[in-house]
């Protein structure tokens, strides 16, 4: 039996769901008494993610991602569709906004991921055991990549619209999906030699990895705190009066 699809959703799905506990643990039920967002819609977008993020894949496999107009494109669409789902009425303003793009955007990067594994599963060379420990390394990271870095932006582009601000932090997300998908070309273009396409794999991880160390250390700290500082002020101007 044919154990590809299922290697594939382990390695692609399971660091979007990681993910998505390590940086919402904190804002849910037993961290704090009142959690900042609906743990229903919060699974509700992972799963409209994973829908996207095979539709995206799907799409995207039939063009040539080392080709600049192609990285180019994809890396403002993706982001568009974010912004067009989390732009909707009943998010503009909201606090748990940037909870739901997170969401979407782990969904985004799981599926991808998955996509991503289970077509190269098949063409990888896994005889040599030098080269199957290389290409297994290269799979996780690659569905590493993809969850860090969707889930970044859908959260920079859910805190835009919570701030009433969403082509400002569209453009952000926008930046930060072009400097990946540049420094892919490099990794994925055959006629960059080695070792200068891991070091092209290597300096996008970081990008991505940059990427959702701002959103769960500063942006969405930042974001709760401002929220709370805000109405512990008016809980005290309504005792005072």
């Amino acid at each position: 039996m044919n154990n590809d699809m299922f290697i594939a959703a382990a390695i692609g799905i399971a660091p979007a769901l990681a993910l998505m506990y390590w940086s919402l643990r904190n804002y849910t039920y037993p961290k704090v008494k009142q959690p900042f967002f609906d743990d229903r819609v919060v699974f509700t977008y992972l799963a409209i993610g994973l829908v996207i993020g095979v539709v995206v894949y799907a799409v995207q496999s039939y063009f040539d991602m080392s080709f600049l107009l192609f990285a180019l494109l994809f890396a403002v669409l993706e982001e568009m569709i974010k912004l067009m789902l989390l732009n909707l009425r009943r998010f503009r303003g909201k606090l748990d906004t940037p909870f739901y793009g997170l969401t979407i955007g782990l969904g985004v990067g799981g599926a991808m991921g998955f996509g991503a594994i289970f077509q190269s599963l098949p063409v990888l060379n896994f005889g040599d055991a030098t080269i199957a420990v290389l290409n297994a390394i290269i799979l996780v990271i690659l569905a590493v990549q993809f969850s860090l870095l969707n889930g970044a932006t859908g959260a920079i582009v859910g805190v835009g619209v919570a701030k009433s601000l969403p082509f400002s932090y569209f453009s952000q997300a926008v930046l930060y999906h072009l400097a990946f998908n540049l420094l892919m070309i490099g990794f994925y273009l055959p006629s960059v030699p080695v070792p200068l396409n891991y070091i092209a794999l290597i300096l996008a991880t970081f990008v991505a990895i940059y990427a959702y160390w701002q959103v769960h250390y500063r942006v969405l700290p930042n974001l709760i705190s401002k929220a709370v500082d805000r109405f512990e002020r008016k809980v005290d101007n309504l005792k005072k009066e």
